[in-house]
């Protein structure tokens, strides 16, 4: 991907890129470790759902077990435009409020959560957007290119205090076809090859799952783009990443919505 389409193109789908961050103590271990996850927003009949990774939230669910305890959750939204000089939004992580599919053997991957009104506003008011149906997309539709968007761990830094910085990196990538290796996990994915000319961009794509994976094409001199996966997994020595289809975790959101409101309206007569 060019540099001049990868600046326009971060400008232009950042506003959908929010982060998760928080600070992770473990028992009998001096110190804290800083955690940032990659994730988007999804705008679902009306209701904004935070986007990333099931593992994510399985790791998470395992170092509490194990007597890890998590603090200072934030939701950053800097590639929206933040206007508020780069402070992050805190978060109120409940991890019983989460809806996550996550599968090892059969490749499902998901983890989302409904935002209250009061994240909502406070994202809008920061240039955040939440992605629309009219901007989900498949990842059979022919395209010109591929990109995931994420932040990866080797580019997050710590303060010790208050700061926490990353680079947030657009990652080319080239549909492949299934590897041999994956197995019965290629029923609920997709994979790409990150591209050899990103290699100057990241050396190591961990840290960019629940990442979004955007399709690119070009309309009339136009790039046009659409939400098409769910960064999942990564083979580092093929260089090749795995990807759960957006559309299909879109419309199981979509009838949760509507089952919702169905007993909210039957409770309400």
């Amino acid at each position: 991907m060019p540099s001049d389409l990868n600046e326009r193109f971060i400008k232009t789908v950042g506003c959908h890129f929010v982060t998760l961050s928080c600070i992770q103590t473990l028992p009998g271990i001096a110190g804290e470790k800083v955690l940032m996850f990659s994730g988007f927003l999804a705008d679902v009949d009306g209701v904004w759902f935070y986007v990333t990774a099931g593992h994510i939230l399985r790791d998470i669910r395992a170092a509490l077990k194990g007597g890890a305890k998590f603090d200072i959750w934030r939701l950053g939204d800097q590639t929206a435009g933040n206007r508020f000089k780069n402070t992050a939004i805190p978060y109120a992580f409940d991890v019983e409020r989460w809806l996550v599919l996550e599968n090892e053997e059969t490749g499902l991957d998901y983890a989302t959560v409904a935002l209250e009104d009061m994240f909502c506003q406070l994202l809008k008011s920061g240039g955040a957007v939440s992605i629309g149906k009219d901007t989900w997309g498949d990842h059979v539709t022919e395209h010109d290119q591929w990109a995931l968007v994420g932040i990866p761990s080797e580019t997050v830094s710590y303060d010790g205090k208050t700061i926490i910085t990353a680079r947030v990196v657009v990652a080319p990538i080239e549909q492949i076809n299934k590897p041999a290796y994956v197995g019965n996990k290629s029923q609920n994915q997709f994979y790409g090859r990150l591209q050899d000319d990103s290699t100057g961009v990241v050396k190591d794509i961990d840290g960019m799952s629940g990442g979004p994976i955007f399709s690119l094409k070009k309309v009339d001199g136009t790039w046009r783009y659409t939400v098409i996966g769910v960064q999942s997994g990564w083979y580092r020595n093929d260089r090749i990443i795995t990807a759960c289809p957006f559309v299909s975790l879109g419309m199981a959101l979509e009838q949760v919505v509507l089952d919702v409101r169905a007993g909210q309206n039957a409770h309400a007569t």
